[in-house]
């Protein structure tokens, strides 16, 4: 059984809910079910196979059987009328058609011929005059024997100009006879005086009567045609399929036995088995082929003497029917069942039921009922298997009570722990209380005096500009260290107010190429920089703290005006950078930073090789970073020779 983690999880389920012995069932089932369908497979093939045996030796006795039965009569026919060919006397009148006396000597031969033909009738037709004789059983043409005269430009007698143009000695066409009302199976035979050919002679058999004794037999399950050299249907039961006076047509123009075959291979075998007869490689043919859509056993044989090929059609589900063999083939299955059936008893027994009880018993272990994870002992492997259970369940209850004991003793401890823990936590948020009123403090102690000084400085810079221009030094030196005060005011309490924020992002959906063109613009009005700004095409909306990213962006901003020259050109972009991520990049040209420097670049107080001069405690990218890492993002830079860019990577959800 493959593994269970490779099924569907419907399966998987139904699995679960079932026991060992519902498992072994199903299995079995499916054994079952798999023996009967091999065995039913086994069994057709086996008895195709002998059915199509015995068939193709049916058939080679009933195609031979067949050829005798056809030529018997076609033969002595055929005999007769070379016998009339051969008649001194109607070769002369043949010759000299006028001489009344050879006339009436010529057709008193031709009734005596005429008496022994089974058909009773007899037929004449001349190449010189092309006059046509003939009369029936009934005699009711005698003393008119001459019918009509044959026209070469007329189709109803192109077969008299054939045959003769055929040169064969004789010539065995199914054809009907117009001016007569017959159709009859016509055995012609050239009249020869030496090397010169007087005309066609020969009798005729009675196509329906014909078709009856040889091809409509009573034979449930055969079918009996017979065909010309290219295939042409010459006897058939169904007279709708005769190609008729095939002498005359060419081959496209014939009703052969492609009509009645379905697949184009069947077709083309029996062009194949026609050749092998023709040049005796073989007396019988076989091959399946398919009619109608049912399959038959077919087999070929030649008639040399008459220039004909039987096909007899063998229906193997009529003659040899597969139901005889059905009560083998139940015989075999109950005999196989009757073994599963015994091997199922015997695995129940000795298997499946003490494992049934064992998982009784350890499921009974496993709600902690040890009274009631009693086994029974047997012998074999399971007898064993309940011994070592028994053995394994006195040993569990004697872990689960130290197991207890020990549990109860670390629950103590954890309890104490907890205790510990819970006091630490109520220090730690008295101190956050107590840091966040000391920035308070700060903010409004310390903020407000410095604006005093800076407000006061601006204003004595404008009146000794004015008054005392040497005073002008020493007020800007003023001015800067305030600025660099309030720039270190700003950085810590940044720096303390994200940390009591970290708990809690205030996330909104918003447009970062909005976001960052509205930034830009408050930047270029305070610093009076130029910033390029270049927007995504990709959507970029995001979620986010809007107040944090706004902090971490003017930082990035502020560095590259801090650490690049004042004219040259500061780049903020918007892209995408992956599946859900967008990257807001700014880049300035300022001097390469280091390499060994660029891993530190966001640690807390690193600050650059070129900062000397420059305002700033080595905050700034460390709040950059730490802002992006709530966000659950990522801060990086990338240093080249023509500047730094700062990217900071967000996802967008």
């Amino acid at each position: 059984m493959s593994d269970l983690r490779t099924q569907p999880a419907g399966v998987q389920a139904f699995l679960r809910r079932v026991n060992l012995q519902g498992r072994f069932l199903l299995v079995m089932g499916a054994a079952s079910l798999l023996l009967v369908l091999v065995i039913w497979g086994v069994f057709t093939s086996v008895t195709t196979r002998v059915v199509d045996r015995l068939g193709v030796r049916f058939a080679e006795k009933q195609v031979l059987y067949d050829k005798a039965r056809t030529l018997q009569p076609l033969i002595r026919e055929v005999a007769l009328a070379q016998r009339m060919a051969d008649s001194v006397v109607i070769k002369r009148w043949a010759a000299n058609e006028s001489d009344a006396r050879l006339r009436a000597a010529a057709l008193s031969e031709m009734e005596a011929f005429r008496k022994s033909f089974q058909d009773g009738s007899f037929f004449l037709a001349l190449k010189g005059s092309g006059h046509y004789y003939y009369n029936d059983a009934g005699r009711q043409y005698a003393g008119k024997e001459l019918r009509y005269t044959l026209r070469e430009t007329n189709p109803g007698d192109a077969w008299f100009y054939a045959t003769i143009k055929s040169d064969r000695d004789y010539h065995i066409n199914v054809d009907p006879e117009v001016q007569l009302g017959v159709t009859k199976v016509w055995i012609n035979v050239l009249l020869r005086d030496g090397g010169k050919v007087l005309g066609v002679i020969g009798t005729g058999l009675d196509l329906s009567g014909f078709i009856r004794d040889v091809a409509d037999v009573n034979q449930p399950g055969i079918t009996t045609l017979f065909l010309d050299r290219e295939g042409a249907i010459q006897i058939y039961r169904d007279v709708q399929y005769i190609d008729y006076s095939s002498i005359t047509k060419s081959a496209d123009k014939r009703r052969s036995v492609d009509l009645l075959l379905d697949e184009p291979a069947d077709r083309a075998w029996v062009r194949e088995a026609i050749a092998q007869a023709e040049a005796g490689r073989q007396t019988v043919a076989t091959g399946l082929v398919r009619i109608k859509g049912k399959r038959y056993l077919a087999g070929v044989a030649a008639l040399p003497e008459v220039g004909w090929y039987d096909m007899t059609l063998l229906d193997l589900g009529v003659l040899l029917p597969r139901r005889d063999f059905l009560d083998m083939a139940l015989a075999i299955g109950a005999g196989v069942l009757g073994l599963l059936l015994v091997l199922a008893f015997t695995v129940h027994r000795l298997v499946l039921r003490p494992v049934a009880k064992l998982t009784n018993a350890a499921e009974h272990v496993a709600q902690g009922d040890f009274v009631r994870a009693g086994v029974e002992h047997g012998s074999g492997e399971v007898g064993r298997l309940a011994s070592r259970f028994s053995s394994m369940t006195d040993s569990i209850q004697k872990t689960q009570s130290s197991l207890e004991e020990a549990v109860a003793r670390h629950t103590r401890d954890l309890l104490d722990a907890k205790r510990m823990l819970e006091i630490s936590l109520q220090q730690e948020r008295v101190g956050r209380r107590a840091q966040v009123n000391l920035l308070a403090l700060m903010a409004h102690e310390v903020r407000s005096p410095v604006a005093v000084i800076g407000n006061t400085a601006q204003m004595l810079n404008a009146l000794a500009a004015s008054e005392k221009p040497e005073w002008m030094p020493r007020i800007e030196k003023i001015m800067v260290a305030v600025r660099q005060l309030a720039q270190l005011m700003d950085e810590v309490l940044d720096e303390d107010r994200i940390g009591l924020q970290s708990k809690g992002l205030e996330r909104k959906q918003g447009d970062l190429n909005v976001f960052c063109d509205e930034l830009r613009l408050g930047q270029v009005a305070s610093c009076g920089r130029d910033i390029r700004f270049e927007p995504s095409a990709d959507d970029a909306t995001i979620y986010a703290d809007w107040q944090l990213i706004k902090i971490a962006v003017s930082n990035l901003i502020g560095n590259a005006e801090k650490y690049s020259s004042p004219g040259s050109e500061i780049t903020l972009r918007v892209r995408r950078t992956g599946s859900h991520m967008m990257a807001i990049e700014v880049h300035n040209k300022g001097v390469p930073i280091p390499a060994e420097l660029q891993s530190r670049m966001f640690d807390k107080f690193t600050r650059g090789g070129q900062s000397e001069g420059v305002p700033g405690v080595g905050l700034g990218l460390y709040l950059v970073d730490w802002i992006v890492r709530l966000h659950g993002g990522r801060a990086e830079v990338v240093s080249a020779y023509d500047g730094n860019t700062f990217r900071l990577v967000l996802p967008q959800r």
